[in-house]
């Protein structure tokens, strides 16, 4: 250290420098040796690595010194032991160095040995040893380039790994299990590479070949010498180097690692104790296996992992522990007396009077069984736990919060199975962290929460006196002895995993790492006695923790406020007087933090004091009650308190039963009538209130009295209504009064909520509260006689008649008159008693089958009816409710106080002038449900209506309404007095109840009354002549309204008017020309969509003889024009979902009609595509007018066509030569059209033809005019298409048997080229149906093609072959291939068409496979096509010059065209991803398909390595974000998930032909790429000599693409930081920051 250290560094340099002039054996060689060979081992912190390497050329002098037997003068038994020793030595170093010039010089030092080792062991062969073997395989896969400076030759590293991974691996006499150490170390070394992916494959390969030699060498022979060091070096070297890069903070070189492991815990879980527990983890099910879910791409299958795992190891290991009961808790009331304990004698006190629930809140803690993890916790704690505190703790952009989260929980439920040791390390290296490390505060402070909340030590039955102490005799004695040995190997403990999980990765692996008890030692140490972990809990953990919570920073309290609900946990874990005697402390403490002025402190703090609550039980709630009320007591504090209470009750309310918190019932009422009336209520009701804090702005009051009903007694509840009374009786002020209601209200509601309901009580209560003060309700407030006598007395002055005795009588303010308010107010205890039977009857909580409970309601039919004559609207309107109920009960009372009851609803509305109150609206539903109820109906089946009014008569003794008709008004229905003898309401009645609530139906807030009740009548059928009026103006609103449930209502309550009532046939015809012409011509859409909405409700409904008379045609028309011209697409999807099921309907002679117009629409395709020859200008305008009409029509009638085809079956037969001549006409048109205009567009100089027509039909629109020619009939192919697809789909043998149409299928395929978009993947779609019903096979059948010379672009040749073949000829299919290719290079491919062009490619490489030779398959064949990796072209045109196509050379054309286009994103895409992603895709599935002996030739694989090598290495952002299925992707979430898909595509190669093949390509690209990227840097400098000012402009331009992506980077960090979620290691909920 210091100066001496490097003292000693300068003497090893020295040394190295001189040790070459060394040339005799000497002791002090064999000396330094030994001297200096520890320093190998040491960390990079203490040795450097470069007096390492002087170490090492110290070494490789002075071995051959001491060892050679020709120089050397030392036994040859000791020489081979000194071998041995440097052997290990240096193989060792193989594994930490990483400086060039140290294993270049390792691998002279190992050749040295394996030289001298020949000689030691006598071999006179020619034929290598197997150290020599070894020493050659270590200086290969060490190479340098001698080329390029520190540049590695991939060559010879590349042949050393074949030749070991293929030949080496399993022959003995080559590579012997000695032999395997250096070789296994560099394996590890070189695994553990991040940027080189041929070296890590390679590498990772030699581990999973030294793997399987280890389970040869088992199987053979267990006891053998080659088993023995092979299980040796598996366990010293590979499964500690395993566990180390586990922790590692790259993922690739996680993932080999772990993969190594998976092959070591398959193939040797057997033979080592250590692996034979991990085999519950490799289950043959990838879904459910640990291995290939915890490190996938997909982040839910990580989260997946982990909560299996645990559920694994949690699963058969704990038992659910006797948790002490709530008596057991509590203290022994004779002990707290003697105690001097102030806080003792406060938990004495919680003990309530009354029974308290047994079930504890939340989950208790749990303790270990005898029986053992399934996954032993060495294990865990060695190999799953690195991973998992990777995740946990990781920083910037390795932060992934979902992955934390789940990855914090894990730890804590893996920490319950640790043993006492590992755990109590485990929770101080976390604490110690936590002071350190301010920036992972938060996730560390959840991590031990989680730890804390699975502490699973039984310490309850450690015997301790009444303060908690431990009684053991030892224990008194050598208290200090105990003490500190647990301390010390505590902190020991510590130290060794924080220099484990801490170290450096730069240094390698530790020494540590090389002794096999690293991960070997399975079995569990024997832990310590409960004694001294309950020492240790009390004297260290249990002050640790409460230094936390008496943090004074208020920021950090919101942190570690939740330490206390842990503190608790634990504490039940201990002794019963232990807990006594620290839990009060605890509670009070918490209390106290209540009083912090940060409002996420307290939020914190109240969330862990609720969560005490519910852990500990209501028995603690008193407690708990009184420390809050003492602590809060001032001011503001007040508010914290009955917030808190609020917050406390609504928690523990699901988990306590009825009458547990009866004891504390008295502080909270008082608490709660502070809160609601007292100053505490006056504040928060004040307007000058200022206060910021948020308990001081919310009314919970009144919450609290509802909780509160709903778990007392209820012989309780009247403690609740005292103190309402006494504020009732003392004030009638409206705001005061206000606030009684709503907690009477609140109080009903909580008793209706009330588990230990009592009908008989309830009943008897409610009908003599209400009896008490119905009649008080009448009278005023009124002076008792006292009180008058009082104020008499008072006011009169006595003089005596001595005037200095004379005695003045003054009138205080105390002494004044008190007025009693009861009587006033006693209709609010009415209204409460009347609001308990409406919530009871509601909640059906009165049984209707039960004769008692019917007789205790029937009286308060009268008490309800009698309410209706109330003076008190909240009055009436519940006895509204009370009676809507009760007459759908049989009580004998109802059919007594129908008429009354009636009578009394005609008078009020009578009375008042307006709706808008809720008594008139209660009044409306009472009466809806009189005259919906079947049992009232039945009860008034005598009533005779009291008013029954004739119509007013004129002076000729004409109705009003005949002299109307006279007049031309006839009347729309004769109304009969007859209709109305069984009705419940007289017919006048009737038109003045539909008089009044007409105004409703308008009205947001009124019309589901208005409608109810409109229902009613309708479900009776009352019929006047106003009903009828009301449903036009009902139907009008149907289409007019604005809210979508105010449309509805009208549509089903016109629909029944439809149904149930008598319409002639002019009205009806006048009822559909309403709904079509709303439908078409509605100005919103919400009309248009109600209108059809309706419209299908009649088509399904209406019997045929009703609906094809009146509906048939003016629907059939009305679905065409909405389909063919609607703007909202949900309308044209619905009329394209009615059309057919009205088709369908249809009878033959309207059907023949039907085809009638689809011909005469048809005809103008063709006709609209003659060239206009008017002259004049006008006339030529209103040809084109015509002429756009025309293609308007034709496309409707194609669309048509495309939606009928399905429904109409068989009858559709006749129709087929028709249709297929209309697609045929419309694609011809349209190809013509199309390519006419783009030859055009093209001869313009300068312009872009193709590229320009893309960007046009891109802003294009169903039915917008294109301007151009070319695109004029786009539309007409796409639905052209469209149609045949679904033709094709319903009858395939018309379509591709051979009578199918070859020239539409050719048509088809010269559209996969359309300008737009939505016409290419139509035809693509179109394409992939027909390939569906084909098979590859049919390209060998498919018969030579004689076409005629086409004439022009636009001509299709004529086929004279077998019509099903016409797309499977090799041209043929070449041609789709083209049209794929260019689809896939356009700018605008969206996620539908890219999917199906990897399909149509997918299937035309099956065929191309087809013709492949024989020879060629077999791996001897067909001469290679241009080499990808050599086409540096930057055009798919100069890809295309660069090979021949034929039959034979087809597939192989074909991937080189896909690689050409993924290589030309990269060069020319700025960062684009589509057409990579989808070549990616398509490259995964033919490696699948191609056999690996094809996919092993350069024409096959270069292609597809090159662009997946490319894109790995390409950092090149994207200009924008991009949105898919309603997910943004910012560019670097584009770049990382095309990066993923790439190296799951060279994962999938690399399994299909194997590492080594696939490493040789990739260092042929990887050395290409090099040369390329060399040649242009000279480009480079040579550009900055020849034209500067262009060089400048490039570096310019290159400057501000690193800047943009540095801007993405920092606002995704930004929006990363946004999202961050924070949640509680202990619970469910979580805030958003």
């Amino acid at each position: 250290s210091g100066g001496s250290g490097n003292l000693v560094m300068h003497q090893i340099h020295i040394l190295s420098r001189v040790a070459e002039y060394a040339t005799e054996e000497t002791q002090d060689a064999k000396a330094l040796l030994d001297l200096l060979l520890p320093t190998l081992k040491r960390p990079g912190s203490v040795v450097p690595a470069r007096t390492k390497g002087d170490v090492l050329n110290i070494m490789l002098r002075f071995i051959p010194l001491v060892i050679d037997p020709s120089v050397s003068a030392i036994a040859k038994d000791e020489q081979q032991h000194l071998l041995a020793g440097y052997l290990n030595s240096i193989s060792s170093s193989f594994g930490r160095l990483r400086l060039d010039s140290a294993r270049a010089t390792l691998s002279r030092i190992l050749s040295t040995l394996a030289k001298f080792d020949r000689q030691l062991q006598g071999v006179t062969t020619s034929e290598p040893t197997p150290l020599e073997s070894a020493a050659w395989v270590v200086e290969e896969i060490n190479a340098y380039s001698t080329q390029r400076l520190n540049e590695p030759d991939h060559e010879r590293r590349l042949v050393a790994f074949g030749r070991l991974n293929d030949e080496l691996w399993n022959q003995p006499a080559l590579l012997d299990a000695h032999a395997w150490i250096p070789v296994l170390h560099n394996l590890v070394y070189f695994a553990q590479d991040q940027e080189e992916l041929a070296t890590r494959s390679n590498a990772s390969f030699g581990l999973a070949r030294f793997i399987t030699r280890t389970a040869q060498a088992f199987n053979a022979d267990p006891q053998s010498a080659e088993a023995q060091v092979m299980g040796r070096s598996t366990q010293s070297i590979l499964l500690p180097s395993i566990k180390h890069m586990l922790a590692s903070k790259h993922e690739v070189v996680q993932m080999e690692f772990l993969g190594a492991l998976r092959r070591a815990v398959h193939e040797c879980g057997d033979f080592f104790d250590q692996l034979r527990d991990l085999k519950a983890l490799d289950t043959p099910d990838e879904e459910a296996n640990f291995f290939y879910n915890i490190l996938h791409i997909q982040t839910h299958r990580r989260t997946r992992a982990m909560r299996r795992f645990r559920d694994l190891v949690a699963k058969n290991v704990y038992i659910q522990s006797q948790m002490p009961t709530d008596d057991a808790m509590d203290v022994d009331e004779d002990s707290a007396s003697d105690s001097d304990d102030d806080e003792s004698k406060g938990v004495a006190e919680k003990k309530p009077s009354t029974s308290r629930s047994k079930t504890p809140a939340i989950q208790p803690l749990v303790f270990n069984s005898e029986q053992a993890s399934p996954i032993s916790p060495a294990n865990i704690r060695a190999l799953i736990f690195p991973l998992l505190e990777n995740w946990a703790l990781a920083e910037g952009d390795q932060l992934n919060h979902d992955l934390s989260n789940e990855a914090i929980q894990t730890i804590g439920a893996l920490s319950a199975v640790l043993p006492w040791s590992q755990y109590n390390a485990m929770l101080r290296k976390y604490l110690g962290m936590a002071k350190k490390t301010p920036s992972l505060e938060k996730r560390l402070m959840r991590l031990i929460m989680s730890l804390l909340d699975n502490f699973h030590f039984d310490l309850r039955h450690v015997k301790v006196d009444k303060l908690g102490r431990l009684l053991s005799d030892e224990s008194a004695s050598s208290d200090k002895e105990q003490e500190v040995p647990v301390v010390v190997v505590a902190e020991t403990e510590l130290a060794e995993v924080a220099e484990t999980d801490l170290a450096d990765e730069d240094t390698g692996l530790t020494e540590a790492d090389d002794e096999s008890n690293m991960v070997t030692d399975s079995v569990p140490q024997k832990d310590l006695p409960e004694e001294r972990i309950h020492k240790v809990v009390v004297s260290f953990l249990l002050p640790e923790l409460k230094k936390m919570i008496t943090e004074t920073n208020e920021e950090k309290l919101m942190l570690r406020a939740p330490v206390a609900m842990a503190i608790v946990r634990i504490l039940t874990a201990l002794p019963e007087n232990t807990m006594t005697a620290q839990l009060p402390g605890v509670l009070t403490t918490i209390s106290n933090m209540l009083r912090a002025k940060a409002q996420s402190a307290r939020n914190a703090t109240r969330e862990t004091l609720v969560r005490i609550v519910k852990f500990l039980g209501p028995s603690y709630f008193g407690f708990i009650v009184k420390e809050l009320k003492a602590s809060l007591s001032r001011g503001v504090h007040k508010h914290i308190l009955s917030y808190t209470i609020y917050a406390l009750l609504k928690e523990i309310l699901g988990m306590i039963k009825v009458g547990d918190l009866d004891y504390t019932l008295e502080p909270l009422i008082e608490i709660l009538v502070q809160d609601v009336f007292g100053q505490v209520g006056e504040d928060k009701d004040s307007e000058d209130w200022t206060s910021k804090m948020r308990e001081a702005k919310v009314h919970h009051g009144p919450d609290c009295f509802e909780m509160l009903a709903s778990v007392t007694q209820f012989d309780n509840i009247r403690m609740m209504l005292a103190p309402l009374r006494d504020i009732l009786r003392e004030t009638d002020t409206p705001k005061r009064t206000r606030v009684v209601d709503n907690v009477l209200r609140r109080i009903s509601i909580g008793v209706n909520h009330n588990k230990s309901y009592d009908t008989k009580s309830i009943l008897i209560f409610c009908h003599s509260i209400i009896n008490q003060y119905l009649a008080m309700s009448t009278k005023d407030a009124k002076d008792t006689k006292k009180v008058k006598e009082d104020a008499e007395q008072l006011k009169r002055l006595r003089f005596a008649s001595n005037e200095e005795n004379a005695k003045v009588y003054i009138r205080r303010k105390d002494m004044a008159p008190k007025r009693d308010y009861l009587q006033a107010n006693a209709h609010r205890f009415v209204q409460f008693g009347l609001e308990i039977v409406y919530f009871g009857l509601r909640r059906e909580r009165f049984s209707s089958k039960d004769a008692e409970v019917l007789g205790m309601l029937d009286p308060f039919v009268d008490l309800a009816g009698n309410g209706l004559f109330s003076r008190y609207n909240s009055i009436i309107s519940l006895c509204c409710k009370i009676w809507a109920i009760m007459v759908r009960l049989p009580l004998p009372s109802v059919s007594a106080g129908i008429p009354v009851v009636i009578k009394r609803l005609f008078a009020i509305f009578r009375q008042t002038s307006s709706t808008n109150s809720d008594m008139i609206q209660n009044c409306f539903k009472l009466l809806a449900s009189l005259l919906r109820s079947k049992h009232a109906e039945s009860l008034m089946a005598g009533y005779e209506p009291e008013e029954l009014e004739t119509p007013e008569k004129d002076e000729v003794g004409k109705t009003v309404s005949d002299k109307k008709a006279k007049k031309g008004k006839k009347p729309a229905v004769r109304i009969s007095a007859d209709c109305m003898k069984d009705s419940l309401i007289s017919e006048q009645q009737l038109r003045d109840l539909i008089d009044f609530i007409r105004p409703d139906i308008e009205e947001t807030e009124r019309q589901a009354t208005a409608f109810s009740l409109i229902r009613a009548i309708l479900t009776r059928r009352m019929i006047v002549d106003s009903l009828y009026k009301l449903l036009d103006n009902i139907r009008e609103l149907m289409i007019t309204a604005q809210d979508a449930n105010v449309r509805e209502v009208c549509r089903l309550t016109w629909f029944q008017f439809l149904m149930d009532y008598p319409l002639g046939e002019r009205r009806l015809t006048n009822a559909m020309s309403f709904i079509v012409q709303n439908a078409t011509g509605y100005v919103y859409e919400s009309g248009r969509v109600s209108a059809l909405e309706i419209m299908g409700v009649i088509i399904n409904r209406f019997a045929d003889e009703i609906l094809l008379p009146n509906a048939a045609e003016p629907f059939f028309l009305g679905l065409v024009l909405i389909i063919a011209k609607d703007e909202s697409s949900q309308c044209r999807e619905m009329a394209t979902h009615l059309l057919p099921i009205m088709i369908a309907r249809f009878d033959q002679p309207r059907l023949n009609r039907a085809w009638t117009l689809l011909d005469q629409w048809s005809a103008g395709i063709a006709n609209s595509c003659e060239p206009v020859v008017e002259t004049d200008a006008k006339k030529a305008a209103n040809a084109e007018i015509q002429q756009a009409k025309m293609r308007e029509l034709g496309r409707a009638a194609l669309q048509c066509y495309g939606i009928i085809i399905e429904p109409l079956g068989d009858k559709f037969g006749k129709r087929i030569p028709a249709f297929l001549s209309i697609v045929d006409t419309a694609l011809t048109v349209s190809l013509k059209t199309w390519k006419q205009a783009e030859l055009q567009l093209n001869h313009r100089p300068g312009v872009d033809g193709v590229g320009d027509l893309e960007t046009i039909a891109a802003n294009l629109h169903s039915g917008g005019d294109p301007h151009n020619a070319a695109l004029t009939y786009w539309e007409t192919a796409y639905l052209a298409l469209n149609a045949y697809e679904r033709f094709a789909r319903v009858m395939p043998q018309k379509a591709v048997g051979d009578n199918g149409q070859s020239r539409i299928w050719q048509l088809a395929v010269r559209h996969l080229t359309h300008p737009h978009a939505w016409v290419r993947l139509s035809a693509a779609r179109l394409i992939g149906a027909y390939v569906a019903m084909g098979d590859p096979s049919w390209m060998l059948e498919a018969e030579s093609e004689s076409p005629v010379e086409e004439t022009a672009e636009w001509e299709v040749p004529v086929y004279t072959g077998r019509p099903k073949y016409v797309l499977f000829s090799a041209s043929a299919l070449k041609q789709i291939a083209h049209g794929l290719i260019v689809q896939l290079s356009s700018r605008f491919v969206s996620p539908e068409l890219g999917t199906q062009i990897v399909k149509n490619l997918y299937f035309i490489a099956r065929c191309f496979l087809t013709a492949v030779p024989q020879n060629a398959l077999e791996g001897t064949g067909i001469e290679p096509v241009a080499d990808a990796s050599d086409d540096d072209s930057d055009s798919d045109e100069e890809a295309e010059q660069s090979s021949v196509w034929t039959k034979e050379r087809s597939l192989s054309w074909l991937i080189n065209r896909i690689g050409s286009l993924a290589r030309t994103e990269i060069i020319r895409g700025r960062g684009l991803t589509e057409k990579r992603t989808y070549s990616f895709r398509w490259f995964a599935a033919v490696i699948s398909l191609v056999p690996p002996t094809l996919l092993k030739q350069s024409a096959y694989i270069m292609p597809i390595v090159s662009p997946l090598y490319r894109t790995t290495q390409d950092t090149q952002l994207p200009s924008q974000p991009i949105t898919l299925s309603g997910t943004t992707k910012s560019p670097t979430e584009q770049l990382d998930e095309l990066k993923s898909l790439a190296n799951d595509v060279i994962k999938l190669l690399q399994t299909r032909i194997g590492v080594t093949e696939f490493s040789a390509i990739l260092v042929k690209v990887q050395s290409h790429v090099s040369q390329v990227q060399s040649q242009r840097r000279e480009r480079r400098k040579q550009l900055a000599v020849i034209d500067p000012e262009l060089h400048a402009k490039k570096k310019i331009r290159k400057h501000e693409s690193s800047r943009r992506r540095r801007q993405e980077q920092m606002s995704e960090h930004a929006r990363r930081r946004t999202r961050i979620v924070v949640r509680r290691a202990y619970g469910d909920k979580s805030s958003e920051k």
